[in-house]
Formats: structure tokens, sequence, C-alpha cells
């Protein structure tokens, strides 16, 4: 039977259609220390101008690069996590089946502020690392062997299979990069806490299986590295950087390119306690015990200004504050009318005589 052009051209679109293997769409996801210049790599990572604003809770944006010999563009979708670790509970909704085998998590600390560092790292990774379980106990029979055999792919490229520290090693169930922002700031702080910083986040980035970079917003030659690596597990590619350890200058850790022994053992403390249980637990206790803990949870409070979004000028919307202005107002006007039906109640209740305990 004769075909016709048109018949011929669904055809083969067809064929082309069933040969292209399934795209699955990237998503990063940018969770750290408040204030610690999440926004500002996003935005250097898309090289967007825009003036850079606080994320109240959670924002979504999305990166397009043309995919090479195709008319289509590579799509990725980027969240982010604000207000430090006190909204952690969000991370739920960032996180699903259709894209938890896709997902890139960047965990960015800002290495300024140590006494907020090791909280805010522990508090996100245990909410990324639940609702991981969460999905799995969730999943179907069928859904839970393909992500078995997924996540072991994973853990195979993270080339941790082969590491001499593998036993003690606790690879994370999600990808995940280790960022330590400002480091301008923290070259002021005094050596030895630098050391400390430094030691604990080498230790962290290898036990999870992560990859490590110190960045600075001042030093160019640190973002670029950085936006290859994002470029790389967004839009594919090569992206090999130099291991970078020396001391005084900012990090560079491949993922599984360290190793305890280069690292060393956590600074002398007390580990007599039954709770260091792991190596982790060391760290922890050593890392703690020289830098007291802030939490950063309860930091919003309703008497700050500052901490009002519908008060701040850079948020505002004259249109939305026009009509919540009227329903204040509203409000108000309601509130009282019923605080004067309440007394002339009252009133009526005391001369019928009845007796109000």
């Amino acid at each position: 039977m004769t075909q016709s052009v048109w018949d011929i051209a669904i055809q083969q679109n067809r064929v082309k259609r069933e040969s292209v293997k399934e795209v699955h769409e990237p998503t990063l996801l940018f969770i750290g220390s408040k204030n610690g210049g999440k926004t500002t790599i996003i935005h250097r990572f898309l090289e967007r101008d825009d003036r850079v604003k606080p994320t109240l809770a959670l924002d979504y944006t999305f990166g397009r690069k043309s995919a090479i010999n195709f008319a289509a563009k590579s799509v990725v979708h980027i969240w982010e996590l604000g207000g430090g670790s006190q909204l952690a509970d969000l991370i739920d909704i960032t996180i699903n089946p259709e894209n938890v085998l896709n997902l890139t998590m960047i965990l960015v600390l800002d290495l300024s502020k140590p006494e907020e560092l090791w909280d805010t790292m522990e508090k996100l990774l245990d909410a990324a690392r639940r609702r991981y379980r969460q999905l799995v106990s969730r999943a179907s029979q069928r859904e839970l062997v393909h992500l078995q055999k997924s996540l072991c792919e994973m853990s195979e490229r993270k080339s941790l299979s082969g590491h001499p520290d593998r036993e003690l090693l606790d690879p994370f169930p999600l990808q995940f990069i280790m960022v330590g922002s400002k480091f301008d700031l923290f070259l002021n702080l005094p050596s030895e806490q630098q050391k400390i910083i430094t030691r604990t986040l080498r230790f962290l980035n290898l036990y999870y299986g992560s990859s490590l970079f110190f960045i600075s917003n001042k030093d160019e030659a640190t973002i670029k590295r950085l936006k290859n690596r994002l470029s790389r597990v967004a839009f594919g590619g090569s992206d090999s950087p130099s291991l970078q350890l020396e001391t005084g200058k900012p990090l560079v850790i491949p993922e599984g390119m360290d190793s305890f022994s280069n690292i060393g053992t956590p600074p002398t403390t007390d580990f007599g306690s039954a709770s260091v249980k792991t190596p982790l637990d060391m760290w922890k206790v050593a890392f703690c015990t020289r830098f007291t803990q802030k939490s950063s949870e309860g930091a919003l409070q309703a008497s700050s200004p500052s901490s009002d979004p519908s008060k701040d000028p850079q948020f505002a919307e004259p249109l939305v504050d026009a009509a919540l202005k009227i329903k204040d107002e509203e409000f108000v006007r309601s509130q009282r009318q019923n605080e004067r039906r309440m007394r002339d109640l009252l009133q009526q209740a005391i001369s019928d005589g009845i007796v109000i305990a």
C-alpha cells in the first residue's frame, strides 16, 4: 500500500521518539546557613544580574541551556530553602519520587560562623535523610527494586567502593555538594580555629561521600570552579577540578579524593562519653566543644519589623498592601462592634438580675 508523505513523516517521528532515551530533568536543592550566600550562588550560576533578596521560605527557579544537536533546551529545576535550619521540614516538598534519583543537594555552610555550622548541617541533612527514607518506605516493590539498583549505581559513581576508608564511611543516600562560603571572612579567624573548621569539613566531606568547595564572592576563581561543577550536574559535560588541600587556600576536594590518614584525628578532647560510638560522634564532640553551637531556630520574632516581610520596603506590593490595609481596618471595626455588643449584653444581663461569676 502506498503511503502518503504525511504518513511517512508520522512514522519516522514515532520511531525517533521511541529511540530517544527518556530524559530526566535534574534538580538542584540549595540548603544551608541563613544568609550564607545561597541566592548569590544561584544568580552567579544562572548569570543573572537581579538584585539579591533574602529568601523567606522556599524559592523555585529554573535554568535552561541549549542541548547540542537538538532544538530543545536542557532544563534544570532549582529550589532554595531559606532561613537556615528552622524551615527544614519544607525539604519534603522538594524531594519526591520523580526527582529523587536526579536530585543534587548543595549544602552551603557559612565558614565565618562556626558556632552555627554543625547545628545547621546536622538538622538539614537529618531532614533530607528522613524524607528519603519516607519515600523508600512508601515505594512499591517494583519501584523499590529500581530505586535500590539506581542507588547502587550512584554509590559506584561516587568512587567510594574501592576507598581505603570504605568501612568507616557512611555515604549520604542523596548526591550532594558541600560549599564553605565567605572564605574571605573565614581568613580573619585565628589560625587554630581555621584548622579545626577545615579538618572537620574535610572529615564530613569524606564521611558522606560529597564534594567540597570553599568559595568567596571576592575570588572569581573559586566561583568559577563551583559553577563548572554545578553546570556538569545540571547539564552534563566534563569537570575535573584540581585537588586543593593547601592550608590557607580555598579547598577543592572532589568526592573520594581525601583520606582519614591525611585529615588526622579530631582535636584532643574527652571521648569517655558512652554516646561517642562512631567517627562522626568523635568529630561532633571535638567541634562542638570548641565552638558551642547556637541554634538559629526561633530567630524570627514578630516584634522585629525586619523579620516581618509585610513591613519590608523591598517586598512592597501596592495592590496587595492596599487590600491588606482594607481588611485590617475591617477587622478592627468588627472587633470594636463585637466588644460593644458584649458590653451591651453584659449590661442587659445585670439589669435582668443575672449573676455572672
